[in-house]
């Protein structure tokens, strides 16, 4: 289990998180929900260690790999397909025979040697996803991954990811905005609220249907506030 002790969060005059917990069970998902601004990517962003809090720790951090997927895929663009997936820390290539099964899984084994600027936003977004799985990273990040693509390219993504965590097992932190993918993805759910941020709903994803109408009633009460 990965946890997040009391973290204490404050960017310029604004405390974000105070004393935030959050328990993670290891090869989980879990979606993370709440309004725009209230925090969600400054918390992932601390997870990966491109920040660091004021106050707090996250335990067994520092002995497992963290990956992570952006909105907007980070490739590199003098770099195929291929390489992009393959290249680690150290400019070394690996496995070639692992890569190129899980670009085939992604529908990608056409385009090993393509490089980024020939693909479409969702074959790049394709890509990244297969890096960080091929990556064995033990906690992944994602940050909203699918926001912008069309409805059928979202599917297959969403596909895509429950069929990588399904073979690989990393524990998963997903921020996203839509009800429908958190219940259909994740197998617990939190959404922020307030200022500093707190986890105002929590909820293991039994009944969905019932979890749905939840989530949806709890946004609107949000917006009316």
């Amino acid at each position: 289990m990965m946890k997040l002790e009391q973290l204490t969060i404050i960017r310029g005059k604004r405390t974000i998180f105070e004393n935030f917990t959050l328990d993670l069970e290891r090869g989980s998902i879990t979606c993370m929900m709440g309004p725009s601004g209230i925090g969600k990517t400054t918390l992932l962003r601390v997870l990966a260690g491109l920040e660091k809090p004021q106050r707090g720790k996250v335990s067994h951090l520092e002995q497992i790999k963290v990956g992570c997927v952006f909105q907007e895929p980070r490739l590199l663009p003098t770099r195929t397909v291929l390489e992009n997936v393959m290249w680690v820390g150290e400019n070394l290539l690996q496995e070639e025979q692992q890569a190129r099964r899980l670009l085939e899984t992604a529908g990608l084994a056409d385009w090993v040697h393509a490089y980024p600027s020939q693909l479409s936003g969702g074959m790049r977004q394709r890509v990244s996803l297969v890096r960080a799985f091929f990556a064995r990273s033990e906690f992944l990040l994602l940050d909203e991954p699918f926001q912008g693509l069309d409805m059928a390219t979202k599917t297959d993504m969403q596909r895509l990811l429950w069929q990588l965590w399904s073979e690989f097992r990393p524990t998963i932190l997903l921020v996203t905005h839509e009800i429908e993918e958190a219940v259909q993805l994740g197998s617990r759910i939190i959404m922020l609220e307030g200022s500093p941020a707190k986890i105002q709903t929590d909820v293991m994803v039994q009944d969905r249907n019932k979890i749905v109408h939840l989530l949806r009633e709890r946004i609107e009460n949000v917006r009316i506030q």
